[in-house]
């Protein structure tokens, strides 16, 4: 299968926060894989995802905001609107 993304991604499964802008209501999530440019993103089964949302991933105090680029089922794919600023190695 060709790889599209321009950067790879890391597999996880690190428990994010979806919220819309400016509110304080959140929606649980798990991240199954994300980069600098973009994630994978799990929801509970009937959550209504909005097209653009702010996500936060595990420990990162920030929560940046994402375009959704694809649905299928209770999962979507995101592109990350503003520049996410990750290590090029992950300890471990």
């Amino acid at each position: 299968m060709l790889e599209r993304r321009a950067k790879l991604r890391v597999t996880s499964t690190l428990e994010g926060q979806a919220s819309l802008a400016g509110t304080r209501v959140r929606s649980p999530c798990v991240v199954l894989n994300h980069s600098p440019t973009g994630a994978c993103v799990l929801f509970a089964s009937g959550t209504k995802v909005p097209n653009t949302f702010d996500l936060a991933i595990g420990q990162e105090s920030a929560a940046l905001p994402v375009k959704v680029v694809w649905r299928r089922n209770a999962t979507v794919g995101v592109a990350f609107l503003v520049p996410r600023i990750v290590p090029d190695v992950i300890p471990g």
